[in-house]
């Protein structure tokens, strides 16, 4: 089962016990400082689907601000507000209450259309199913840091066979950016290659379709430009998250490229210098530990050394010609 289908199973049945009208959830927001609604069960149509909820900002926001539980016997609507239904969702909302998640910037909330439904036993009752979403929560990061880990670890070994199976370059990239692709997560993965005679670099090897069709990418980008010019000219990674990246922040040119929130720039270095950047990019925001970087970095050693192997064949052909 899913994990947002879990919350939703848990928030039906804290529903139930409690005979409210509706529950909502408020998670970590992966992409600012503020919280989402994660999931909800309601008897109306009225809650925000996908919200997000700033520290502070209704009810629901100053449990996740202070951190402290709230119990609203009797709601006036002139003197303070939900926070979490559109319109006039919660005109008719006469009672709320609402815990903070343990160990987890978050928010459990209940509300009812009658006056004064809820008390301090079922406060703390609230709070044990607080507790358990949190585990759930927690349980889950660490789920996926293993997997994302035998993901990685799996893929690695894969690599080493690469050069065996697809001994011609562009065979080579194509499965070597297809399998970082599944491996990582991020959509995009590809390579840029510089050109100094023509001081650019050009994208080689996309594992998934980059540029629109209908406006096709330059042959060349500036080889001092963007974010992928810089680790060109520094000989070092570069790691972005949380951040849109424009085609003109990662290019240095403008393009038909999408927006990118989380971008990894990896240097393949061989024959002392950078003669190409490792580039992962996801348009969903997500956390860059150790293992993302680690990982990079061991990829474009497979490069380097792949493309090593190249040019000494090539100069031995010439030799023998």
């Amino acid at each position: 089962m899913a994990r947002l289908d879990v919350f939703s199973r848990v928030l039906q049945l804290v529903c139930n016990v409690f005979d409210s009208y509706s529950a909502v959830l408020f998670l970590p927001d992966p992409g600012g400082e503020g919280c989402r609604l994660a999931a909800s069960f309601s008897l109306g149509d009225g809650v925000r689907q996908g919200m997000t909820l700033a520290p502070g900002q209704g009810l629901a926001g100053w449990i996740i601000r202070e951190r402290k539980p709230l119990l609203v016997g009797n709601f006036d609507q002139k003197r303070g507000v939900l926070g979490y239904y559109s319109g006039k969702g919660e005109a008719e909302i006469r009672a709320f209450l609402g815990v903070p998640l343990d160990g987890v910037t978050g928010a459990l909330c209940l509300d009812s259309k009658k006056v004064h439904s809820f008390g301090d036993k079922d406060q703390k009752i609230l709070g044990e199913f607080a507790r358990l979403v949190s585990a759930l929560y927690l349980e889950r990061d660490s789920l996926a840091e293993g997997h994302a880990e035998a993901r990685i670890c799996q893929c690695l070994r894969q690599l080493t066979d690469l050069p065996r199976m697809h001994p011609k370059w562009h065979a080579y990239l194509g499965e070597l950016l297809d399998q970082v692709s599944r491996a990582t997560g991020f959509s995009h993965c590809f390579l840029a290659v510089r050109d100094d005679p023509s001081c650019c670099f050009a994208v080689e090897g996309v594992s998934k379709v980059l540029f629109s069709p209908s406006q096709p990418a330059p042959a060349g980008f500036p080889l001092g430009g963007g974010m992928i010019g810089w680790v060109f000219k520094n000989d070092a990674p570069v790691y972005s998250q949380e951040a849109d990246l424009t085609a003109l922040r990662l290019f240095g040119a403008q393009a038909s490229a999408p927006v990118f929130k989380t971008v990894i720039c990896q240097p393949v270095r061989f024959s002392r210098r950078t003669r190409a950047v490792l580039v992962l990019a996801s348009q969903e925001t997500a956390t860059l530990g150790d293992l993302h970087k680690d990982f990079a970095r061991a990829v474009a050693d497979q490069l380097a050394m792949f493309l090593e192997n190249l040019h000494l064949k090539a100069r031995l052909a010439r030799h023998k010609a």
